[in-house]
């Protein structure tokens, strides 16, 4: 019971923290950060935090230089963070924080089409169903005039939904890029020094460099928290996959949507169409559903 506690702690932790990123991006932008600058310095900020306990916590703990190690940094800072955490912040001025969200809850139903199409996952109809529910939640998003701010939001969210895409190729390949002897923060710290490198070439690239501490103090401030936000999630989050697992771990997708909502309301005022409240519903459905494919699944294989 007190470990049961622990994981449902964690989780709502991940999920309510996770959605609170989503708003203060959009604050970053309505700051004027540039957009990669702003997600490189947060990256930056959150793996030197981290940095700290694995140098406290000895030898073991230190990130590993070697190649496999740095493999994984790379990838999984890149499909995780500097990927998607970017595109989200450069779409979030042209959509509620609510909307941006919503989508995380397509990144396991993603995960699960990538893992078929790769044949690491086997059909199962209850699952492609899910898939299709959510996809449905999307066009009930961008179909009909009532449900988005303006006719051109629609493209807007399209664009989005590159971010679940790449989140779910995080989780594909999980198992081939993690090395087994790196623990949680190390991980948790390099995914996000990792991240930071691979910003460097394309913020010096795209002209949007920004020197901390800058001239606007509301955007120095939203840096902070991204820097603090995104240490305490991907450490807790990996924390909570190697402990629960991953099924477990993905159902912060339901508190964070939810979450994202009330942040949404609180920072800016957002109200949303029962077209958007439809389509959550639909979405939510959809994941509960492959939830519990994958619980059937796990359970005929273990018979």
């Amino acid at each position: 019971m007190p470990a049961r506690g622990l994981h449902l702690g964690m989780l709502f932790t991940v999920g309510i923290s996770y959605s609170l990123l989503f708003s203060i991006n959009k604050m970053a932008a309505e700051a004027g950060l540039p957009y990669v600058a702003y997600v490189f310095w947060h990256s930056l900020g959150g793996g030197l935090l981290l940095l700290i306990p694995c140098l406290l916590m000895g030898r073991s703990a230190r990130p590993k230089l070697k190649w496999p190690h740095l493999r994984t940094y790379l990838v999984w800072g890149g499909l995780a963070i500097a990927g998607p955490i970017t595109l989200l912040t450069y779409v979030s001025p042209n959509l509620p924080a609510a909307i941006m969200t919503m989508i995380l809850v397509l990144v396991p139903l993603f995960t699960y089409l990538f893992a078929l199409l790769f044949r690491m996952e086997r059909f199962r109809a209850l699952s492609v169903l899910a898939l299709l529910m959510g996809l449905g939640g999307v066009l009930l998003v961008i179909v009909p005039e009532a449900s988005l701010p303006d006719a051109e939001a629609a493209g807007w969210v399209l664009l989005a939904l590159l971010a679940p895409v790449s989140f779910s190729l995080v989780t594909v390949f999980a198992g081939k890029f993690r090395p087994p002897d790196a623990p949680s923060p190390t991980l948790a710290c390099g995914l996000l020094l990792g991240s930071a490198l691979l910003l460097v070439p394309v913020m010096f690239g795209t002209g949007q460099l920004y020197l901390f501490p800058g001239p606007s103090l509301a955007g120095d401030l939203t840096l902070l928290y991204a820097a603090l936000l995104s240490a305490v999630i991907f450490y807790i989050f990996l924390e909570m996959v190697r402990l629960a697992g991953p099924v477990f771990a993905t159902q912060h997708n339901y508190i964070a949507v939810l979450a994202g909502f009330a942040w949404g309301l609180l920072f800016f005022g957002e109200e949303h169409s029962a077209f958007i409240w439809g389509a959550t519903a639909l979405m939510f459905s959809g994941l509960a559903m492959h939830t519990l494919s994958v619980h059937r699944a796990a359970r005929a294989k273990g018979a």
